[in-house]
């Protein structure tokens, strides 16, 4: 008999994008029951679900799989697909640093994944999703449609950018007026852009849901990227390390990131390495120590952090200088968080 199933039961996957946060969600999906159909065709929803839905006022998407669990979880799946874009793109951080030239001046960028954002995003996103219908053929393939009610939908996301741009206000404001240290005032930059972004990312959902409406804001990622550099060139620093090649190599990290150094200064920023002997292993070497940088506002240290650092090679010879070419690909990320640090 073919069958025109409803029924009760919770996601369990969702889409790429999400899966690292699918274990923290609850989403309320909600399947109802219903008798079996009285027609026995195929339902128009499965190649137009707007003829059950209208676009106008929700976002719809069908799954199919061999049972009705993971039809509806596939279901859910291509819902949350329709704004996977904007989950993605808030995959950025300034905690690794790289570096491109742009109008003669180095630009840092930065890459690294916001599992807080992406988890904010991901309930706000999926909330009010339910999987509505469900049929099954007679060969047993079963399809799921699962919906969204855009005008609820778009009520969450108008809340949380109010919120989120409230929090940028605020971090910004104490940034430029309440900060006891450079430190103190860089960390809170840095949180106003993760805010930001997420800020940013909400209003590209509340535009997929509100027809292209969004909600204007006083910044955006760009202008907290630019408030960030500025307070870096703001600051002179003075370099010292336990030879010249470490410092040398700290005052390129400092350039790269546009910080100003200065022969004399209150802001000192100190560097050290330190190098376990060489290992063989099964045929390799390897060299494994640990980076250290201290910040200091003359004898008060503002910031400390140590990063360990391991290379490997077929030839003992050549560690030392993988050493350090690993070493300074990741100090302008490695200044910048201690930069950046809540001190």
């Amino acid at each position: 008999m073919l069958r025109n199933d409803k029924t009760t039961r919770p996601v369990s996957s969702q889409p790429r994008a999400l899966r690292a946060v699918a274990c923290g969600l609850a989403l309320p999906l909600l399947w109802l029951l219903a008798s079996c159909s009285s027609t026995g065709g195929k339902p128009q929803w499965i190649d137009q679900p707007e003829s059950a839905y209208p676009a106008a006022t929700h976002l719809t998407a069908v799954g199919s799989a061999d049972d009705r669990n993971t039809a509806a979880d596939r279901a859910t799946a291509n819902l949350a697909k329709i704004f996977e874009v904007a989950v993605q793109d808030s995959s950025m951080d300034f905690s690794s640093a790289t570096v491109s030239a742009a109008q003669g001046q180095p630009v840092v960028s930065n890459q690294h994944e916001i599992t807080r954002t992406v988890t904010t995003e991901a309930r706000q996103v999926l909330s009010g999703a339910q999987v509505v219908e469900s049929w099954q053929t007679e060969q047993g393939r079963v399809y799921a449609l699962a919906i969204l009610a855009k005008q609820p939908a778009a009520t969450r996301f108008q809340h949380s950018i109010q919120s989120l741009d409230r929090e940028v206000r605020d971090l910004i404001n104490y940034a430029s007026e309440q900060a006891q240290s450079p430190l103190a005032a860089l960390n809170a930059l840095k949180r106003a852009r993760l805010a930001q972004i997420q800020r940013d990312q909400a209003n590209q959902n509340l535009m997929i849901v509100a027809d292209g409406r969004g909600l204007q804001g006083q910044y955006d990622t760009a202008a907290v990227e630019t408030l960030i550099r500025n307070a870096l060139t703001s600051l002179r620093v003075q370099v010292s390390a336990e030879d010249d090649s470490l410092r040398a190599e700290i005052e390129q990290a400092l350039a790269t990131l546009g910080v100003p150094l200065a022969e004399q200064s209150n802001l000192q920023l100190q560097g050290s390495l330190d190098v376990a002997p060489v290992e063989q292993k099964q045929g390799w070497f390897w060299l494994r120590g640990s980076y250290e940088l201290v910040f200091r506002d003359g004898n008060q240290v503002l910031g400390k952090q140590r990063w360990p650092v391991k290379v490997s090679s077929t030839e003992a010879n050549l560690l030392p200088q993988r050493l350090r070419d690993e070493i300074n690909s990741k100090l302008p990320g490695y200044v910048f968080e201690l930069l950046s640090s809540e001190g």
